[in-house]
């Protein structure tokens, strides 16, 4: 097999392997499907319970000195159910409507077991019922139209204070789903579990700081456990899985079939894993591990694989950049890829690298991208996927630090280079003076990055659950405590 790659040999056989056939439920909507993989049966799918109380009063003076409560209801429910679709996920429980002297003790009651509130304003004087409602640490959106009132402007104000509340100002209903999806992904994270595959278990302090703050479970295991997963995956099953990412590769460089097939019983062995185990995301020491010395293939396809079905396959068994993954999947519908970054000055660029990229880096509803099949580049042995990922989109850099600190940032993606130098696949985005992103760089190599300016998303998540949002190559990091600075590499 030729060891040379051409933009051109690319391109052109590109086409005909993203349009390829469809591919085995396993795989439905990563190999030419036209919409995204159903999640496997054990993904949680418990419904998101919103609290759905309508604010208005007859005569508010704004935004008309009377206004036809009844209608206007009617109104906005007509909305949400044409918006339905999109609310999927959402179990709504109905708290009526509320006036600026309604006794809010049996809503109150009704909240009692809710993941969030929306609060649908429909005329002013809602300043009363919206502070009792903030008074319950529920995450609160409220969602007002223009004209609805001026209880806008009195939101920063109770955020300084402490409270969970937000405001999403539109003229468009669509844009309900959009103000729920912090909600969402507070609660997806209280129902997930993760593992985390090392030769020792996940440092129990950060397990622990975890699971209070999110709810998110960890759960460990060593290398015996992933080689007694891997001997029993059927290796009839490995073989047919491994025939799909062979069939749909735009060329095979380095791997011999035998290293596509250990590469793919890898990832049924993790998938079963997860499956045992009620986990929706993995995380593995697959370098330090010693994989193929002990007969078995590198996680890479897996991970690429898991990420494209909206779960979580993330390597190194770092478990930072194992939950930003997850906190943006959820909060966004899109993986991440997690990178080494460098950086380039002459171009105002960071050029992200790794060997693990996800196939619908847009969404497990997105085009799926083409990909080769190549060796992994730091010790040319294995299987793994060289990515060839769409430019001219805006990107979301991200990392969680502990509990309570996001690092953040935005970009525009300007190319995905097929060079020889560096883990297999790229991404350059360009920054804004990139000197001050490297001058201020802490808490370890890795960062995550998310096709999609989420700057807006983050904020609320953010606010929601009081962490810290450090914008890095803009804020002065120096000083903010709980960010490690350490002279040495690591993940």
């Amino acid at each position: 097999m030729s060891n040379s790659i051409t933009r051109r040999t690319f391109l052109e056989i590109a086409a005909a392997g993203a349009t390829a056939g469809t591919a085995t439920p396993l795989c439905a909507g990563i190999f030419g499907a036209t919409r995204g993989p159903i999640p496997p049966p054990w993904v949680p799918t418990t419904k998101i319970r919103v609290g759905k109380v309508f604010f208005g009063c007859a005569n508010p003076h704004w935004p008309k000195a009377a206004v036809d409560l009844v209608a206007e209801q009617k109104r906005f429910e007509a909305q949400i159910v044409r918006i339905k679709p999109a609310l999927c996920d959402i179990e709504f429980v109905d708290c009526g409507l509320v006036t600026d002297n309604t006794d809010l003790t049996p809503v109150k009651e009704k909240l009692r077991d809710v993941d969030g509130i929306l609060f649908l304003q429909m005329t002013m004087r809602s300043g009363k019922a919206l502070a009792a409602l903030a008074e319950l640490n529920l995450p609160l959106v409220m969602f007002a139209e223009p004209f609805s009132g001026h209880e806008w402007h009195t939101i920063a104000a109770m955020q300084r204070e402490g409270k969970r509340i937000e405001c999403w100002a539109s003229s468009k209903f669509e844009d309900i789903p959009v103000a729920l999806r912090p909600i969402r992904a507070i609660r997806r994270l209280k129902d997930m579990k993760l593992l985390h595959v090392s030769t020792r278990d996940a440092d129990p302090a950060y397990v622990k700081l975890i699971k209070e703050k999110f709810g998110t479970e960890i759960k460990s295991f060593k290398l015996p456990d992933l080689e007694a997963a891997y001997k029993a995956v059927n290796e009839v099953d490995a073989r047919a899985d491994a025939e799909l990412w062979l069939r749909h590769a735009v060329k095979i460089v380095e791997p011999k079939r035998d290293d596509v097939i250990k590469a793919s019983r890898m990832a049924l062995a993790m998938m079963n894993m997860m499956k045992a185990e009620g986990a929706v995301a993995i995380t593995m020491n697959c370098l330090g591990m010693g994989l193929l010395d002990r007969e078995m293939g590198y996680p890479c396809l897996g991970f690429s694989r898991f990420n494209s079905m909206g779960l979580g396959g993330i390597c190194e068994a770092d478990l930072k950049s194992t939950m930003t993954h997850m906190i943006f999947t959820y909060l966004v519908d899109r993986p991440g890829f997690v990178s080494d970054p460098c950086f380039d000055y002459s171009d105002n660029t960071i050029i992200h690298a790794h060997c693990v990229s996800a196939l619908k880096m847009e969404g497990p509803n997105g085009p799926t991208h083409p990909y080769l099949l190549r060796s992994h580049l730091e010790d040319n042995r294995g299987a793994v996927l060289q990515v060839k990922l769409p430019p001219k989109r805006p990107a979301s850099m991200a990392r969680l630090i502990g509990d309570n600190i996001m690092l953040f940032s935005t970009g525009q993606v300007i190319a995905s280079p097929l060079v020889e130098s560096g883990c297999r696949t790229k991404m350059t985005v360009r920054v804004e003076h990139p000197e001050k992103y490297m001058e201020t760089w802490s808490s370890g190599l890795h960062r995550v990055v998310f096709y999609g300016d989420h700057t807006r998303d983050i904020e609320r998540f953010c606010r929601f659950m009081n962490i810290r949002l450090v914008r890095e190559g803009t804020d002065e990091v120096r000083e903010v405590p709980g960010l490690g600075w350490v002279p040495r590499i690591h993940a």
